[in-house]
């Protein structure tokens, strides 16, 4: 129960936070252009309370989830031409950058998320796309992929860090990929076709590749079992308990074996070796007693934030136009996107997790937001933008008629995509929720 209220306030922040600020992005530039707004709510539905300022009605409704901006004459049976406060009243410009406004407030607050984050700092673990282990039979053992290689590209997209190479695996499950690789200092490629597996996230790419993190330490916690046994910084652990091991999965297993239990470390420091003792303690929290693998902490000035944040927003966007590409090929399927159900409860995970994985779901989120509001789909955003293009190539406009047919299609259409993602939606949780 704790769960699932967090998963709504959760998915009332993320989601209900970035509809308003896109409905707000609409409103403030309509206000610019003198068009008339009759209602700027933050929520649907009853309206609880608020007041009125000039034309407009402020308001707080029922449902918090997200806003919406109702303009005098922004629907062609009630428009009134001899207005020029109404909305079709105003030049073609003038509603072109009204429309943009909404999708260019989510892009914003995407590109400033993100920007916020790396100048506040991050520290990552150092995972470099290296090939650590590879499941039998599966799409990378197919492909002739070896523990040892390393993944340089795929597809012609460079690959610099292991999530990378999650990424691009998991968002094209059923699709051929060329793989780029290192092997004995060769370049070498191949193909594999990533299989499809459900997750937790939903459907995803699995290929059967696990990254190599060596034992190396990174950080060792002052007052810990692991400063106690005179670990440092640098130090690699090699035995545990009498097994020699070599990559971090293995050091991992060590641990869940003990339990708890103290354990002995053979550790390399330099040029030689030394046997010590890791006292007991079993707290969920801090798994290694002490001690971090090697990680990085990127902290940066503002421009170079900004600069940043508008590369890893352009990598994102990547991937959501290769996802929407393959649907349209139907090489992926409607149960790769999630509905509001995943994304209430995948909210509620981050924020119990911290406040900065919120914010860059958030930005996540509201990159894709923005950007699907722009695809040229009648009833979003691109679709009334598309029309107004239309005519402005044209020179004239749309019959009534013509308008009212191409926004019964788009609608259609897209109820049909949501009863579909609505449906999957909830087998998906109901099946989670059985598992847990």
């Amino acid at each position: 129960m704790q769960n699932i209220g967090t998963n709504l306030i959760g998915f009332v922040i993320v989601l209900g936070f970035l509809i308003f600020a896109h409905e707000s992005g609409h409103f403030f530039v309509a206000k610019l252009f003198r068009v008339r707004v009759l209602v700027f709510s933050f929520g649907f539905g009853k309206r609880l309370f608020g007041f009125r300022k000039g034309d407009t009605d402020y308001r707080v409704s029922l449902i918090p989830l997200g806003g919406y901006v109702r303009m005098a004459g922004d629907i062609p049976e009630e428009n009134q031409p001899g207005n020029p406060d109404e909305f079709l009243s105003k030049p073609k410009w003038q509603r072109f950058l009204i429309m943009v406004a909404g999708p260019f407030m989510n892009i914003a607050i995407a590109i400033v998320f993100m920007a916020g984050i790396s100048m506040v700092g991050t520290e990552d673990f150092v995972i470099h796309p290296i090939i650590g282990e590879i499941t039998p039979g599966k799409p990378a053992a197919l492909a002739g992929l070896q523990p040892g290689d390393r993944i340089v590209s795929v597809n012609g997209e460079t690959i610099d860090e292991y999530n990378d190479l999650k990424i691009a695996i998991g968002m094209n499950s059923g699709t051929l990929l060329r793989v780029g690789f290192i092997r004995n200092g060769q370049l070498r490629t191949t193909t594999m076709t990533p299989e499809r597996k459900n997750s937790e996230y939903g459907p995803i790419g699995f290929a059967g590749i696990l990254p190599y993190v060596d034992t190396t330490i990174g950080r060792v916690k002052p007052g810990t079992p692991a400063a106690a046994a005179g670990l440092r910084t640098g130090d690699r652990i090699v035995a545990v308990n009498g097994k020699t091991i070599s990559q971090l999965p293995e050091l991992n297993a060590a641990y869940d074996a003990a339990k708890g239990a103290p354990m002995a470390l053979d550790v390399v420091r330099g040029t030689s070796r030394f046997h010590t003792t890791l006292a007991a303690r079993n707290d969920p929290e801090d798994p290694y007693r002490g001690f971090i693998p090697p990680t990085v902490m990127r902290k940066l000035s503002l421009i170079p934030a900004l600069k940043d944040s508008v590369e890893q927003n352009w990598k994102m966007l990547r991937y959501a136009f290769i996802t929407l590409g393959r649907l349209f090929r139907a090489e992926g399927s409607v149960k790769e996107l999630s509905g509001p159900l995943s994304i209430a409860r995948i909210s509620g995970e981050v924020l119990r997790h911290s406040l900065k994985s919120t914010i860059a779901l958030m930005a996540m989120i509201s990159l894709q937001l923005g950007v699907m509001n722009l695809l040229p789909i009648p009833v979003l955003d691109g679709g009334h933008i598309m029309i107004l293009l239309i005519e402005g190539v044209a020179r004239r406009d749309l019959s009534l008629r013509v308008k009212e047919r191409i926004q019964q299609v788009g609608f259609a259409v897209l109820a049909a995509l949501m009863i579909v993602v609505l449906y999957n939606d909830v087998i998906t949780n109901v099946l989670l929720m059985r598992k847990g």
